[in-house]
Parts: structure tokens; sequence; C-alpha cells
């Protein structure tokens, strides 16, 4: 993979994971009783971590799941994963000045590949769940 397509990946990913952050506390914020954009802010300040845990306490005490337990472990999952292509990546081969052909760089890219898909698929699925949640609980 070429250093232009890697950092256009690590873009794609990090939007991935801010609009999959958004859409969580979205869904929260619908399904919570009481003013839609109150509900939203107050969940705004919680992290990825948290408004995934809040929305999933809210979630299986609702009349309807809307998100399995595998969907809530991959979304604490994210954290995690965004917090290293964010944090950590470039870390791991930049240093080296022949980064392109090492080892390092090849499983980092196949990594951000891997990520870059399942969030590809997250990102539509939630997408998704936002628009039935929103239908669900009147709020469009």
């Amino acid at each position: 993979m070429t250093l232009d397509n890697f950092h256009f990946l690590i873009g794609q990913t990090v939007m991935y994971c801010q609009v999959i952050e958004h859409d969580v506390k979205c869904i929260y914020a619908a399904m919570h009783d009481g003013d839609y954009y109150d509900n939203l802010d107050k969940i705004q300040r919680l992290s990825l971590g948290q408004s995934v845990l809040s929305l999933k306490e809210l979630d299986l005490a609702g009349r309807r799941q809307y998100l399995s337990s595998a969907d809530y472990d991959y979304l604490k999952q994210i954290t995690d994963r965004r917090n290293h292509w964010c944090h950590q990546t470039y870390q791991i081969f930049l240093y080296n000045p022949r980064f392109l052909q090492s080892k390092e760089y090849a499983e980092e890219c196949r990594l951000l590949e891997r990520d870059n898909a399942r969030l590809s698929k997250v990102f539509d699925a939630l997408e998704g769940i936002k628009k039935q949640v929103l239908k669900d609980f009147g709020r469009v």
C-alpha cells in the first residue's frame, strides 16, 4: 500500500469512528424519555465507551432490542481501535527510514484495511438502526 493510500484509509477510518460515535449518541437520545435535543446534549459529554454502555442499558430495558450483545462488544472495541489509529500507528513504523518495505508497515496496512472494512459495515448498519429508532420513537 502506498503511503498516500494509507493516509486516505486513516482519514476514512477516523471518519467512520466519529460518525459511529455520533450515531450511538443519537440513538440513545431518541430512545431516552424526554426531549431529544436535551438528551443529546447530556450524552455528548460522555466518551464513546460510556455512551455505548448507556445505550446498552437503555436498549436491553426496552420493548425491542435494536443491537445484539456482540454488536455492543464490537462498539466498545472501536474506542481502542480509534485510539490506535489516531495515536499509535505512525509511531510503529515511521521512524524506520525504509518503512514502506518493513514488516511493521505491512502489518499496520493489513490491520487498517481490516478495521476500515469492518467499520464501513458498522457505519452503514448503525445508520439504518438510527433511522429506525428515530422513527419508532416518534423523533422524525
